[in-house]
């Protein structure tokens, strides 16, 4: 492991400039890395100080900067032998000094303006600003900090694995950004059988065929510039460096803790090469890999000097304090698997970094990234949660879900989360239903798991509905039968077995619903669909669902289809010409700044429903959460003509 390519960004947003060998200060960073950032005017910003990321005029937001040519000259920060003091040495005090720093604009004009000149920076800000259109009318200046001015307040570098990035523009979905035809590509994991778990179990890999050609070309480069790395790491798999996480590593000189993962944005989707935006990544990320994580960042605990070709070392474990505590993606470690009955396996997995206990709740679900060849992921219903130990059932069809079930104790694989949103304390209330039908009986045991039973939020009654064939789900209703009756609430139990009572009709569903305050529905999406009608029809107040869903590919082709469309915010004042190329409207909102809550997306949770005041959408393909008429789930909508948004 060493680094291979060394980079700084000496103005926020603005291009790279590559060196061979760089300065790296505790409380800091490399030396003349984000030293400046030019305000976009939304924002009354001191020009003396650190402030977020929204405030400046960053490459999601101005796709133009990257064809901006970017020059910084340091001023000598040692003394005369070239020796660094060694009190000074410390805090990296005697590391800072002022830098002279060039722009010079796509039309070839420039401004050079010194950090330490409040006058030059007033100057150079007024040519900007004649050339970067404003997001706001507050004066625009070029501020700089001690600290720099990154992302986060608390500095230091990013580290980018070309390999990783290599392994995601080698997926379907990678080929597919990349404009290659099927003939162009090379063999890739298929995994069309079913899934593990009602979460997982609706979405296919693409169609075996198509992805099983001969050839053995790699995939076009999708470049890991794109990504605005400090250093490039040579030497590791793909996505390894999430293993760094919770670590104290040496790089050259310098030691760095290993502290969070880095999510991507839409400055991504800019090739660095041709300047122009191509390859919606953050879209790629979350369809290939489950999540939007491309980098690990460091913090920087000893000042140091680093080189191209320095190797990389573990030294052992950061301070649990440096380390931030997520859903990211980290790796856990199998400790037992069981088959539990028939062809469903229970899977245990210890929290390496002990982050679950931060966020678990009854009915949240895990998500496991494996490689088959390429990236694959699918997401499972946590089912107990004991300490650092996660439990997920395992059915054990589909080349993905056996590979799942049949890791070996010891093994290490990448996870994410606790995510979900449907957890015990939305879903209970008055008198509680759960109807599910097949493996769709998981997200039920994971809402009534032991630990959460005390703390089911006013709940009188629970009914307990399951349908299966030929009993193929007994050892998961015997266990919610179990886990059910040990709590105080009065418990009614359900089975229909299809093989001899046929399918529940539409009066059994009325009936089954008929006085809940709250019903849960998990299932196919038939089945799923007819428990929602009959809760509409026995008007039932909160009806809460999981359904076979993950993210879908193929997605990107038909969002391409469609037309570009004017969107007006009405909230905000505001509207912009949706184009194609620009994804769903939640990854429109994105790029242009404004956050909207999201939790899936992939169309199956709901956090992301806008209200529509007027217009309609399309649902290229459609979503499996349901909301009302005058709503629209964002993160899978494009428009189908000119529409207004409640934002």
């Amino acid at each position: 492991m060493r680094a291979a390519r060394l980079f700084r960004f000496p103005v926020k947003g603005f291009p790279a400039e590559e060196l061979t060998e760089a300065r790296v200060v505790k409380g800091r960073g490399i030396r003349g890395d984000r030293i400046a950032a030019f305000t976009n005017g939304s924002l009354d910003v001191p020009a003396d100080a650190w402030h977020s990321y929204s405030a400046f005029t960053v490459l999601k937001n101005d796709t133009d900067l990257q064809k901006w040519q970017v020059g910084v000259s340091l001023a000598e920060a040692s003394d005369d032998s070239g020796a660094i003091p060694e009190a000074a040495d410390q805090d990296g005090a005697a590391d800072v000094g002022s830098a002279t720093v060039t722009l010079t604009a796509p039309t070839g004009e420039s401004t050079t303006f010194s950090t330490g000149d409040e006058e030059g920076r007033a100057a150079s800000a007024s040519f900007l600003s004649e050339r970067i259109p404003p997001q706001g009318t507050f004066p625009r200046c070029l501020a700089v900090a001690d600290q720099g001015m990154f992302d986060s307040q608390r500095s230091g570098i990013s580290l980018i694995n070309p390999a990783t990035v290599a392994a995601i523009a080698d997926t379907d979905e990678g080929r597919a950004a990349l404009g290659l035809s099927a003939e162009e590509t090379g063999p890739t994991p298929a995994d069309a059988g079913a899934l593990a778990d009602p979460k997982a179990d609706a979405a296919t890999s693409a169609d075996p065929a198509a992805a099983a050609g001969d050839s053995t070309e790699p995939a076009a480069e999708l470049d890991p510039l794109r990504f605005r790395g400090n250093i490039l790491v040579d030497g590791l798999a793909p996505f390894e460096e999430f293993a760094l996480i919770g670590s104290v590593i040496r790089l050259g000189g310098v030691r760095l803790a290993i502290r969070s993962t880095i999510e991507r944005c839409p400055a991504t989707t800019i090739n660095p090469t041709t300047t122009e935006v191509d390859v919606n990544v953050p879209r790629l990320l979350n369809s290939a890999c489950g999540h939007l994580h491309c980098g690990i960042y460091g913090q920087i605990l000893e000042t140091g000097d680093v080189t191209v070709g320095d190797e990389i070392t573990v030294e052992g474990l950061a301070p649990r304090e440096l380390v931030k505590v997520a859903r990211t993606p980290r790796f856990m470690t199998v400790v037992g698997r069981r088959q539990i009955c028939n062809d469903i396996v229970e899977v245990a997995l210890r929290d390496d970094l002990g982050w679950i206990r931060e966020f678990d709740e009854p009915g949240t679900n895990l998500r496991v990234h494996l490689d088959l060849g390429a990236p694959f992921w699918r997401t499972y219903t946590i089912i107990d949660v004991d300490d650092d130990i996660v439990r997920i059932a395992v059915r054990t069809q589909g080349k993905g879900s056996r590979a799942v079930a049949s890791l070996e104790e010891g093994q290490r694989i990448l996870t994410s989360g606790p995510h979900g949103t449907m957890t015990a304390s939305r879903v209970f209330g008055g008198t509680t239903a759960l109807i599910t039908a097949g493996i769709g009986i998981t997200p039920s045991l994971g809402l009534l798991r032991s630990d959460g039973l005390a703390d089911l939020p006013a709940t009188d009654r629970i009914r307990l509905f399951h349908v299966d064939r030929d009993h193929r789900t007994a050892c998961l209703w015997n266990r919610l039968q179990d886990r059910a009756h040990s709590g105080a609430v009065p418990v009614e139990t359900h089975h229909r077995d299809t093989a001899t009572a046929g399918r529940p009709g539409h009066r059994d569903l009325v009936d089954w619903v008929a006085g809940c305050d709250n019903v849960m529905v998990c299932g196919p999406r038939d089945f799923t669909a007819a428990v929602l009608a009959a809760a509409d029809e026995a008007g039932v107040p909160a009806v809460h669902q999981e359904t076979f869903a993950s993210p879908n590919t193929g997605m990107s082709e038909a969002i391409a289809a469609c037309s570009p469309a004017e969107v007006t915010l009405e909230e905000s004042g505001t509207s912009f010409v949706w184009q194609p190329q620009e994804g769903t409207l939640l990854e429109s909102l994105e790029a242009r700044g404004f956050r909207s809550p999201s939790s899936c997306r992939g169309g199956s949770c709901g956090t992301c429903s806008v209200s529509l005041a007027s217009g309609s959408v399309l649902y290229p393909i459609e979503p499996a959460a349901r909301v009302e008429d005058d709503e629209v789930l964002v993160c899978s909508a494009v428009p189908a003509g000119p529409i207004s948004l409640a934002l």
